[in-house]
């Protein structure tokens, strides 16, 4: 059974989201009333639409790798958890005995609260339960307790679920995307830190009235408004400190524009195959259940087009390095998932009405707390990886993930199972009961950080 279980999950990572993630559209397309033919045309333009953003998020990632990876080594830093990213992450978590188990057991938690009505969310994104894993991987290994591990990792999925379901509002409003959800633990797990933060700087006299947001600025600047400006603009800023040569940089402020201009069209083909499903989901689901909303959960992938995200996720390449360098007690080497800002900034974005300036802000604040969290967490991280046969860098024996690493929610069950099991299991049992009382009666979007006309994208 283990080894059904264990070529099952290996398929999946093999596959990946691109291939996954449509072929469930499409069992679903089908289940929700649409004609077969449909329903396969939705879920090969979702397939599109992944293989495109992939592509392009892609390109980013491999413009950005090597000029962050030379502002590291300029700046000099000499740190000892080296950030091994989120693709060595997830190939870790899912060779865990917890990464075996975990979608199995989290399609029926989501099935169970689904049915119960404690969520509305139906998370198709089940690639991405590789970050449950990776939560129950640290614990099972801090406590040495399987069992744990896998309750840590089940803790993780309603935390997801819950999330999902309090942001869903601002998906509607503000990115105009409704019947969608994001149970995308990374990025929920960041807004989660984010929000009391985003509250506070609301309030702060100067800072709470700017209105930075990508169409006025595009209004004030004019063509150095525009996203394949700016991305340019934003290249020179990072390329030129990192002593990129001319040939190198021009190349690199290239292929940041292209991003800026590319990934929002991607987003755009994604969701021309999912708002048929989405419209077929919510028919479906009326039918069945009176009044009751349901929400299609997706990776934050589809987040990832809005001008601020990117220009934020690209601003952040230097504000982490220099986060390292200044946070006492942090030992992370940010590396591999400099490149993943746009993935931080994606709910975060919202929080701040798409303020370039908040956003910005507000996800530096995030992983400074975070650069702390995987700091504390790499001995865990580490002994997850040896366990796992993990081949090590040259050079590297201790490692972090700060794409999972530097999550509040994670570090939190983490610190809790550290010190004892059961109490953590009752204070996170608490906790996802306070949450649920919290996204049912302050959603984000209406009553907390209100999305006004004109915050909306």
């Amino acid at each position: 059974m283990d080894k059904i279980i264990e070529s099952i999950a290996q398929l999946m990572v093999d596959l990946g989201a691109s291939v996954v993630v449509p072929i469930i559209m499409i069992i679903l397309g089908i289940i929700f009333g649409q004609k077969p033919g449909r329903a396969i045309r939705s879920g090969l333009i979702i397939a599109i639409g992944f293989v495109g953003i992939g592509l392009t998020v892609g390109m980013l990632g491999d413009a950005i790798g090597p000029v962050s990876q030379a502002l590291v080594q300029r700046a000099g830093i000499r740190l000892d958890a080296v950030d091994v990213g989120w693709p060595a992450a997830a190939a870790i978590s899912f060779s865990t005995p917890v990464g075996l188990l975990i979608i199995p057991i989290g399609i029926v938690i989501n099935i169970i609260l689904l049915i119960l009505g404690l969520t509305k969310t139906l998370d198709v994104d089940i690639w991405d339960f590789w970050h449950m894993a990776f939560l129950g991987a640290v614990v099972m290994f801090i406590t040495k307790n399987f069992a744990y591990g896998l309750i840590a990792a089940s803790i993780g999925v309603v935390f997801a679920l819950f999330l999902a379901d309090w942001s869903a509002g601002y998906l509607k409003k503000f990115f105009h995307m409704p019947g969608i959800s994001i149970p995308h633990l990374q990025s929920a797990g960041y807004m989660m830190l984010a929000v009391p933060i985003a509250m506070l700087l609301k309030k702060i006299p100067v800072l709470g009235r700017t209105k930075l947001n990508p169409d006025y600025i595009r209004e004030k600047l004019g063509l150095f408004g525009e996203p394949v400006i700016m991305g340019f603009i934003i290249a020179m800023i990072i390329g030129i400190p990192a002593g990129v040569g001319f040939v190198p940089l021009m190349q690199f402020g290239v292929q940041i524009s292209a991003a800026m201009l590319l990934i929002p069209r991607m987003v755009g083909i994604l969701m021309e195959g999912l708002t048929p499903l989405a419209d077929s989901a919510s028919d479906f689901m009326q039918k069945r259940f009176k009044n009751r909303e349901f929400y299609i959960g997706l990776d934050s992938a589809v987040l990832v087009g809005h001008p601020t995200t990117i220009a934020v996720g690209l601003l952040l390449v230097p504000t982490e390095i220099v986060l390292a360098l200044i946070i006492p007690g942090n030992h992370v080497l940010p590396f591999v998932d400099l490149a993943d800002g746009v993935f931080v900034a994606a709910l975060l974005t919202p929080l701040v009405g798409g303020d370039v300036l908040l956003t910005w802000i507000l996800s530096a604040l995030t992983m400074g707390f975070g650069l702390y969290f995987g700091t504390v967490l790499s001995p865990a991280i580490t002994a997850a990886a040896q366990q796992a046969q993990w081949a090590f860098p040259n050079g590297v024996s201790t490692i972090t993930c700060m794409s999972d690493g530097a999550i509040g929610i994670i570090y939190g069950i983490y610190e809790l199972f550290n010190w004892n099991g059961i109490g953590a299991i009752i204070i996170c049992i608490v906790a996802l009961i306070g949450l649920y009382f919290v996204k049912e009666h302050w959603p984000l979007g209406e009553k907390l950080l209100k999305v006004s006309d004109e915050d909306e994208n």
